[in-house]
Formats: structure tokens, C-alpha cells, sequence
């Protein structure tokens, strides 16, 4: 059975530090690591401006304050990648440059 410090341990390799915190990423075929942080919030924010410049009207009605379920989440996950992405770049160029 194995220890609390190897349990911890094996954690930590099939998880990545982001903000402070430890998450589960995809590992993505043929990659040999987890989705970089930076990835996934590229490719979230590819597909909303997909969305947004193929699908206008469609696009519309998501970010309609008064009609969508959908738009306060929107406006918030486009706040965090405004105050966060900096950072994250910031940190990603550091990251392979060393």
C-alpha cells in the first residue's frame, strides 16, 4: 500500500500547477503531456470567435444579457482571460526560454 507522500506524489505527476492550484489536463494523442494552460485557453477563445464571426446571429443571442442563461458566464470567462492570459504568456515564454 503506498504512502500519503507517494499518493501525493503520483498526483503531482499527472497533474499540472496552474494559478496556485493543481488540475487534471488532457493529454491529447499524439502528445506526450497534458494540455499546456495556455492551449487550452487558446483554443476556448478559438472557438468563440468562431462563433462569433461565422455564427453572428447565433452569437447574438448568447451574449444577450436579458435572454441568455449563457452571457453572464461569457462575460466573466472573458474577463478572466483579459486579466489572466498576461500573465500566463508571460510565464509561457519564460518557461521555454530557460
Amino acid at each position: 500500500m503506498a504512502t500519503g507522500d507517494e499518493r501525493l506524489a503520483h498526483l503531482r505527476a499527472m497533474t499540472r500547477s496552474y494559478r496556485g492550484d493543481r488540475y487534471f489536463l488532457p493529454v491529447l494523442p499524439p502528445m506526450k503531456q497534458e494540455l499546456h494552460p495556455l492551449m487550452a485557453w487558446w483554443a476556448v477563445l478559438y472557438a468563440l470567435s468562431m462563433l462569433s464571426r461565422y455564427q453572428p446571429a447565433k452569437w447574438k443571442l448568447l451574449i444577450n444579457v436579458d435572454g441568455s442563461q449563457y452571457a453572464v458566464p461569457i462575460e466573466q470567462l472573458l474577463e478572466r482571460a483579459i486579466n489572466h492570459l498576461p500573465v500566463l504568456i508571460a510565464d509561457a515564454i519564460t518557461e521555454v526560454s530557460t
